[in-house]
Order: C-alpha cells, then sequence, then structure tokens
C-alpha cells in the first residue's frame, strides 16, 4: 500500500510541497507509513511551525 501527506496551515488550507529536489510530481508518495513520517520529521524545519498534517493510503484517499 502506498501512503501520501498531506500538510495543512494552521486555517486548514492543504500546503503543497513544490520542491526542486522533490520533482515535478503534484504528490509524494511513500511504501510505509513510517517512511511518510520521517519524510516530515525532515522537512518540518522548512515549513510554518503551525502546520499540520496527515498521513492517509492512497486508497483511502480514492474514497
Amino acid at each position: 500500500m502506498k501512503y501520501i501527506v498531506k500538510a495543512y496551515d494552521i486555517d486548514g488550507q492543504e500546503m503543497e510541497f513544490g520542491n526542486a529536489v522533490i520533482g515535478e510530481e503534484e504528490e509524494v508518495s511513500f511504501e510505509t507509513e513510517k517512511a511518510a513520517e520521517s519524510f516530515i520529521k525532515g522537512i518540518k524545519f522548512s515549513l510554518p511551525n503551525t502546520f499540520q498534517y496527515k498521513i492517509i493510503s492512497k486508497e483511502d484517499e480514492c474514497k
């Protein structure tokens, strides 16, 4: 199963992970939930300190 991370600002508006390192992809997917958590830990210094996030399975997103 693949997982994606959705990040939100303090007002609940979704934030995008636009980044040249990640590439042109509109979403970043991970093989495990732990990998998604590691991604957030690695980039959280570049996000506002009020950001919130959810890790969801791609299956759940399609529903």
